[in-house]
């Protein structure tokens, strides 16, 4: 039986490190552990929220009522170039270990998270790179009291998008399975070390969330919070980052929620269209700001 903790600092459990305590926090092993979850949240009558590896998430600072849960299951088979992996697994950590054995995933490397999570997202280089869907057979999910095996199809992937993110039941996904092409262990590790390189020298790496907004428009995010002079941007602790005008930094130890949704807010106001919201701002309620 999974243990659901009682008032746990979950800040600390994102990459941005902003915001104060989950109400009840549980971590997941197994599929039974998933669907006590999913009973959990409904007899308390809470939200249930799904933290991956702490990317594109920020808490309020307050306490958060609700069930947040993080899938810890990250067991993986490769069979020839057939490659099956729990939700938990940290995408890099996959793509070195795939990497190693001649499996090519280094289109996708420097995205932070969770195989989940890239999954729920449709994580990729960029509306002209290679996404994960890429690779994808299908995707195992357990969502309205049932578990479910959704193929590349029905997952109805587009650019950040997937069916996932827009289901009325909380989907939580559970393993996917990839079709991962054939490599030389050389040259992948070298091209994985080459966009590491370039992720160094183009975006932050502070106390930082991810991409923070996504265009939907022909022209980059990061291009039109720019041309709006948002660049450097700051509110409190955080502002926007003068690499990389997509990403918000926590540049003080005072960084807030309240000073990360004042920033986009903001940038909201400016732009008012070509943009979306990507981060999650995970308010007290458990309900999501933007």
């Amino acid at each position: 039986m999974m243990d659901i903790r009682e008032l746990v600092t979950v800040g600390s459990k994102t990459t941005m490190r902003i915001g104060g305590q989950a109400r009840y926090f549980a971590e997941l092993m197994t599929r039974e552990d998933v669907e006590h979850a999913v009973l959990f949240a409904s007899e308390k009558n809470i939200p249930l929220i799904l933290l991956g590896g702490g990317s594109n998430t920020i808490f309020a600072d307050g306490v958060i009522e609700a069930l947040v849960v993080r899938i810890k299951a990250e067991q993986m088979n490769v069979d020839g170039n057939r490659v099956t992996v729990q939700s938990g697994k940290i995408l890099a950590s996959m793509i070195n270990e795939l990497g190693e054995g001649g499996l090519d995933l280094s289109a996708l490397t420097g995205i932070p998270g969770s195989i989940g999570g890239a999954i729920f997202g449709n994580a990729g280089q960029g509306p002209k790179g290679v996404w994960i869907d890429s690779f994808v057979v299908n995707v195992t999910v357990y969502v309205d009291g049932e578990w479910k095996i959704f193929t590349r199809e029905e997952c109805e992937f587009v650019y950040r998008e997937s069916l996932f993110k827009h289901l009325q039941k909380q989907p939580i996904i559970w393993e996917v399975t990839l079709e991962v092409p054939s490599g030389d262990p050389v040259t992948i590790h070298d091209t994985v070390e080459a966009l590491l390189k370039k992720r160094f020298e183009t975006q932050p790496h502070l106390k930082t969330a991810g991409s923070c907004f996504k265009a939907v428009g022909g022209t980059p995010a990061w291009q039109l919070i720019e041309k709006a002079g948002l660049r450097g941007f700051k509110v409190g602790g955080v502002e926007i980052s003068t690499k990389h005008a997509n990403f918000l930094t926590k540049s003080e130890d005072t960084g807030s929620f309240r000073d990360a949704k004042a920033v986009v807010e903001k940038v909201k106001e400016t732009i008012p269209e070509g943009l979306e919201v990507e981060m999650r701002f995970i308010q007290e309620d458990g309900s999501t700001a933007f």
